[in-house]
């Protein structure tokens, strides 16, 4: 019987704690878009208190230390680890888009906190970690950690949980200030063979539409202009104290397919035509991360670029 290759394990400490609410959080959000799920247990997990996070921190680093000691059984008995098609595109894909991202990343970018409190227990111990595990495969020692972690008292834990948390407000805080690096003259952000195609063709879309809509407007304003300049919808619009109606507003076309792709065009246009967010300079790219960091709800991804 041929050897079947373990399921990855991903989605860190809030991926178990998504698994386990996720029927009551359903039935909260009975009715409403599948995504709302996702959105309130965002909400919920980042206000856990310290130690009710170092809970799922704990199930994720178990999980991830039995999943590294089947994946070495697997290959240990001949298994070949394959790369898996996914929804959405090759894995070769996604791999390219995140080199080129790593590639134009400003090094001197404040560093993300990452990997919880046992993230920290590692880094400490890392030199003693690999001195036990000489001569063994790197993974060696990603599974005694897990496994010493897993171990400690809850008390012992509490230090690197509570600098974890450190580190993440320091990060938002040295975000709160970071301007990135104006790009050169002619120089634009380089995007993966699959993304570019779909810019290039939801640009194509926009102007078309753009067209028709100019072409329209056009007329209707030939049609309606009386003698005194002023077209007759104007007057009418005037005459009742009602406002015209604003011009349409078109992203980027990069922008606009990666907004497209993680579901956020129609809240990142909301948040890009606010007067205080158009007023304090931000790219459009800062924009749409801001609302990534923060699940796509518009008014925390909005503090967060106007840091209040």
């Amino acid at each position: 019987m041929a050897l079947e290759q373990p399921k990855k394990i991903t989605g860190g400490a809030f991926g178990r704690f998504l698994n386990e609410q996720r029927p009551a959080l359903a039935a909260e959000c009975k009715g409403k878009p599948a995504t709302a799920v996702v959105k309130l247990a965002s909400e919920r997990f980042k206000a856990l208190s310290t130690l009710d996070m170092a809970k799922y921190e704990t199930q994720y680093a178990q999980a991830k230390a039995t999943y590294e000691k089947a994946l070495a059984a697997f290959l240990a008995g001949g298994g070949e680890v394959k790369s898996l098609k996914r929804k959405g595109g090759d894995l070769d894909d996604k791999k390219h888009a995140k080199k080129l991202k790593k590639l134009n990343k400003d090094p001197n970018a404040p560093k993300k906190a990452a990997g919880g409190g046992f993230g920290c227990y590692i880094n400490k111990h890392r030199q003693d970690l690999m001195k036990e595990c000489a001569g063994q495969p790197i993974t060696a020692v990603s599974k005694l950690a897990g496994s010493r972690w897993a171990a400690l008292p809850e008390n012992d834990k509490k230090p690197y949980q509570e600098e974890f948390v450190a580190k993440q407000a320091a990060y938002k805080k040295a975000m709160e200030t970071y301007v990135p690096p104006p790009k050169k003259e002619g120089q634009e952000e380089e995007l993966s063979p699959k993304e570019a195609k779909k810019a290039a063709k939801v640009a194509a879309k926009a102007d078309a539409l753009q067209a028709k809509e100019d072409k329209k407007a056009a007329k209707e304003e030939a049609k309606t202009t009386t003698k005194g300049g002023k077209s007759a919808a104007v007057k009418s619009a005037a005459a009742k104290g009602k406002k015209t109606a604003p011009p349409a507003f078109t992203l980027q076309p990069e922008v606009l397919a990666k907004a497209e792709k993680a579901n956020l065009t129609d809240v990142l246009v909301k948040l890009a035509t606010r007067d205080d967010v158009k007023a304090s300079g931000k790219t459009e790219l800062q924009m749409l991360k801001a609302l990534q960091d923060n699940s796509g709800l518009l008014h925390p991804a909005k503090r967060a670029l106007l840091g209040c």
